[in-house]
């Protein structure tokens, strides 16, 4: 009994010293340098937040000059994360840069959903083809995301699931087998309401896709917008035509990427509406003839991302109910 009388005090002591700890970084996140400038950022919101990937995509939204700078507190930079605070179209943004991979995409984003009153996420990227109808410059507009980096090894010969990677090594082949496993809980699907995606569908008339890199390099043909398709993502950067072919054939899958699952889950798990936009800057273990076409990718995908916000802010209604 007294042994019980013992551990009950030092469980109640315990307590208590976690209870004026959290005390204490309460106060100590009232007191923070920047606490100050949140409050009167967010007395301004809500914002949409526009959620890009790299640096190419940064200079493609810097290049077009979009983004109009608040005259308040234009950039907060927090937990080594630069938060871009103005206007695009009139409708108030919050831009940043995740990084790659989608550990950096989802900390990223839901640092953003932390600190802004979010009330919609607008992801833009650039992306590898896996579906040869798409070609650099393209973008889509996915209807379903899925996280196709979950893998398990499988015993030799095993045939459910198997991709027998040896197959294709150089300059022999081999008998290494990777078994694929998708759970289904990771197949998300953009969370948009019909009047935003009636307005999503309207950017195939009001989007500009630029062909052109200059006068003289010109892609074949007008790049286009593609909706509905699925787009996948993992932490790889693929360059194999074989495994291309297999997350089209087993997936169905129209692109990869490293980031757009991650955000996807984050916003869903926040209950924040979200849509993607994603550039082709490469056919995924394919042809490399329009490589230097790439930068293309992260110009269409920006501007379709900035003709949907437009959208939003001018259609009249209400965005939180976006």
């Amino acid at each position: 009994m007294a042994r019980y009388k013992m551990w009950s005090f030092k469980v109640a002591v315990a307590v208590l010293g976690l209870l004026a700890m959290a005390e204490q970084s309460m106060q100590l996140s009232v007191r923070h340098p920047l606490h100050g400038v949140i409050r009167k950022i967010n007395e301004e919101g809500p914002y949409l937040g526009l959620v890009l990937v790299s640096d190419t995509n940064e200079q493609a939204l810097q290049a077009s000059n979009v983004f109009v700078p608040s005259n308040y507190a234009a950039t907060v930079a927090l937990a080594g994360r630069t938060f871009h605070v103005g206007k695009i179209n009139g409708t108030d943004v919050v831009y940043v840069k995740t990084g790659d991979a989608s550990v950096n995409a989802a900390a990223t984003v839901q640092l953003l959903i932390d600190v802004f009153p979010i009330e919609g996420i607008v992801h833009f990227g650039s992306a590898g083809a896996v579906n040869d109808t798409l070609f650099i410059g393209d973008v889509v507009v996915p209807s379903q995301v899925a996280f196709t980096g979950s893998w398990q090894w499988k015993k030799f010969k095993s045939k459910k699931g198997q991709l027998r990677f040896g197959d294709y090594n150089n300059p022999t082949g081999g008998d290494n087998l990777l078994g694929h496993r998708l759970p289904t809980n990771l197949v998300v699907h953009p969370r948009t309401k019909a009047d935003h995606l009636l307005a999503s569908h309207q950017l195939k008339l009001n989007v500009e896709m630029q062909q052109c890199l200059d006068t003289d390099r010109c892609l074949p043909r007008s790049p286009e917008i593609v909706y509905g398709v699925r787009t996948s993502t993992a932490d790889m950067y693929i360059q194999n035509a074989a495994y291309r072919e297999y997350i089209y054939t087993k997936f169905k899958a129209s692109t990869v990427d490293e980031e757009s699952a991650a955000v996807a889950l984050v916003a869903l798990s926040n209950e924040v509406p979200f849509i993607v936009f994603r550039g082709v800057s490469n056919t995924a273990g394919g042809s490399t003839a329009y490589k230097s076409y790439s930068y293309l990718g992260s110009v269409n995908a920006l501007n379709a991302a900035v003709a949907f916000i437009g959208a939003v802010g001018s259609s009249g209604a209400s965005r939180a109910n976006y």
